[in-house]
C-alpha cells in the first residue's frame, strides 16, 4: 500500500509552484516505504521512477547511508543537474565527506552558483582537508564581504584550526568591538595571556566574565587566571557569590590556607558542613586544617565524625591512629621534661 501511495504521488508530475501540500503523515511511513522501494529496487536498479522516490524518502529520513546509492544511480541517468548537486552536498555534509564535498564544489559551484551559498561550508571543507593555502586565500576573500559578527567568528575560529594565530586575533579584536559579550571572547583573552599581552588578556576576559557572572564555571576558571597573574585578592572576590557551591568553597579555602588566612579557611568549610553534616570532603579539609596547626584535639573531633559516617574509612583511621602517637609522644616529652631536676642559677661573679 505505502508504495503504490508513493509511486501515484509522484506520477502526478507537477510545476514546483503547482505542488498540492501532503498532509503530515504517521510516524514510520517514510521508513516503511523507504524498505519497500528499496525491495524493489534491488530487482530493477535502473527504475528511474523509484530511484527519484527514494531520493524524496531520503531527504525526509535524514539521508540514510544507502541513499548514497541512488544517488550515483541518478546521476547516471541525469547527470549532475543542479537539484542533484545540492542533494550530493546535503549527503556529503552529514557524513563528513569533506574531500567529495571539495570535488563537488572544485566541480559544480561556478555552474550552478552554489559558491556564494555554500562559501562556509566550503572553507570548513577546505580545513578538514588540510587544504591550507586554499583555506587561507578563501577566508580571505569571504572576510571581504561578511564581517557580521557571526562571519568573524567563524572566520577567526577556522584560523584558528589552520594555527594561523595572528589572523585569528586580527579578526577576534574586530569581533570583540561589535559583541564583547561573545563565547569566543574568552579565547581571545587567553590567546593575548599566551603571546605576552597579559594585561590587556585580562581585561578582556573580565569584560566577558562581567556578562557572565551566574556561570560559576567561567568564574572559576578566571580565578584560576588570576592567580597565576598573582592577582589572589580579586580572584576570591570573583568567587564570594559562589561560595555556597562546594567546588569553589574549597578553592577559597585552599587559597586562604595559602596565604596563612586559617580562621578565613575554616569558616568557609565549616558553613559547608552545617549546609551538609555528612560532607566528608569539608570535614576531612577541616580535620586537616587543625591538624597542620597542631590543634590535635579538634582535629580529632572531625576524624571521628568521618569514622561514624564511613567505619571503613582508611584514610580518617590512619590519621587518628597518628595522631594519637602524636599527642603520646607529646605527652611523654612533657613528662620527662618534669622529671629534670631544675638547674640553679648562679650569678657570676664581677671581677674587680
Amino acid at each position: 500500500m505505502f508504495l503504490s501511495v508513493a509511486i501515484g504521488l509522484l506520477g502526478c508530475t507537477t510545476q514546483e509552484s503547482d505542488r498540492i501540500a501532503i498532509p503530515k503523515i504517521q510516524a514510520g511511513f517514510y521508513q516503511d516505504a523507504f524498505s519497500q522501494i528499496n525491495d524493489k529496487l534491488s530487482s530493477d536498479p535502473k527504475n528511474l521512477k523509484l530511484i527519484n522516490q527514494k531520493l524524496v524518502y531520503c531527504e525526509q529520513l535524514e539521508w540514510p547511508s544507502s541513499c548514497l546509492d541512488a544517488l550515483d544511480a541518478s546521476r547516471q541517468v541525469n547527470g549532475m543537474i543542479n537539484k542533484l548537486v545540492r542533494q550530493y552536498i546535503e549527503f556529503y555534509s552529514l557524513y563528513e565527506y569533506y574531500d567529495a564535498l571539495v570535488s563537488i564544489f572544485d566541480k559544480w559551484g561556478s555552474e550552478y552558483q552554489l559558491n556564494d551559498e555554500f562559501a562556509e561550508l566550503f572553507i570548513h571543507s577546505l580545513v578538514k582537508t588540510n587544504a591550507r593555502e586554499r583555506a587561507i586565500s578563501s577566508l580571505r576573500d569571504y572576510a571581504k564581504s561578511h564581517q557580521t559578527p557571526e562571519d568573524l567568528a567563524f572566520i577567526a575560529t577556522h584560523y584558528l584550526e589552520l594555527d594561523q594565530s595572528t589572523l585569528a586575533l586580527y579578526n577576534l579584536g574586530k569581533l570583540r568591538q561589535l559583541d564583547s559579550k561573545h563565547e569566543l571572547m574568552w579565547r581571545y583573552g587567553l590567546l593575548l595571556n599566551e603571546i605576552g599581552y597579559s594585561e590587556l588578556g585580562l581585561d578582556v576576559v573580565d569584560s566577558y566574565v562581567q556578562e557572565n557572572t551566574d556561570d560559576s564555571l567561567i568564574q572559576i576558571a578566571y580565578a584560576r587566571m588570576l592567580e597565576g597573574a598573582n592577582q589572589d585578592q580579586k580572584a576570591r572576590v570573583y568567587l564570594k557569590p559562589f561560595i555556597t557551591q562546594d567546588t569553589i568553597s574549597y578553592l577559597l579555602a585552599d587559597w586562604y590556607l595559602k596565604v596563612n588566612e586559617w580562621d578565613s579557611a575554616r569558616f568557609i568549610l565549616t558553613d559547608v558542613i552545617e549546609e551538609d553534616p555528612t560532607n566528608r570532603t569539608a570535614i576531612w579539609k577541616v580535620g586537616r586544617l587543625f591538624e597542620e596547626r597542631g590543634w590535635f584535639s579538634s582535629s580529632l573531633e572531625y576524624y571521628n565524625q568521618l569514622i561514624e559516617l564511613n567505619p571503613q574509612d582508611s584514610l580518617a583511621i590512619n590519621r587518628i591512629d597518628l595522631i594519637q602517637r602524636k599527642i603520646a609522644y607529646l605527652q611523654r616529652l612533657k613528662f620527662e621534661e618534669s622529671k629534670l631536676p631544675l638547674q640553679e642559677l648562679k650569678p657570676k661573679k664581677i671581677i674587680q
